[in-house]
């Protein structure tokens, strides 16, 4: 018999999916683990599980940069992207758009502020989705291969011990940017 790679899911299998794809829009690290570790302990499929993290991750970032166009109507903000300083952060930030959302993809704590600074700075939208689109799929495929990579490793019997592994590792890693943070702060 043939396995269907995407069937008609019951109820707790929507709601697997659907928590997966709101998930980006509350913690995007803590979302891409949990799904690839369902698809390494095998609680849902791969493909499907990856489509659906990947999809809530680009529109969740997506949003972000919504939330700075907006703000840009506030004359407030729009002062504060006027200065001198700001001006010149925003012509950084286009001549270095690809390496700066790459760079804020992987580093903790830095992607709301810049998805966000996207959208004060009227960053081009068609080019931030597609860098935006680009950067996930290439942060959730480096999870999904880690978390693969790890469970067989292990092995079977330990394939549980995936998720409190990645969420350490998550966690000393924000930790540690933080620490980095505080101590070169004046």
């Amino acid at each position: 018999m043939r396995t269907m790679i995407f069937a008609m899911p019951d109820s707790s299998t929507f709601f697997t999916y659907l928590l997966v794809f709101i998930g980006p829009f509350i913690q995007e690290d803590a979302a891409v683990i949990g799904a690839a570790s369902l698809s390494t302990n095998e609680m849902t499929k791969t493909l499907p599980i990856f489509l659906t993290i990947l999809t809530g991750l680009i529109l969740s970032d997506i949003w972000k940069y919504w939330i700075g166009w907006a703000a840009i109507r506030n004359e407030k903000a729009r002062n504060f992207v006027e200065r001198r300083h700001v001006a010149a952060l925003k012509g950084k930030v286009e001549r270095n758009i690809v390496a700066t959302l790459f760079t804020a993809r992987f580093l903790p704590l830095a992607r709301v502020p810049t998805y966000v600074a996207c959208g004060l700075f009227k960053i081009n939208y068609l080019k931030f989705c597609l860098i935006v689109a680009l950067t996930g799929f290439t942060y959730v495929v480096a999870i999904f291969t880690l978390c693969h990579l790890l469970g067989e490793a292990i092995g079977e019997q330990f394939k549980w011990v995936v998720p409190i592994i990645a969420f350490t590792a998550l966690i000393i890693y924000i930790l540690i940017i933080k620490w980095r943070r505080d101590r070169s702060a004046p």
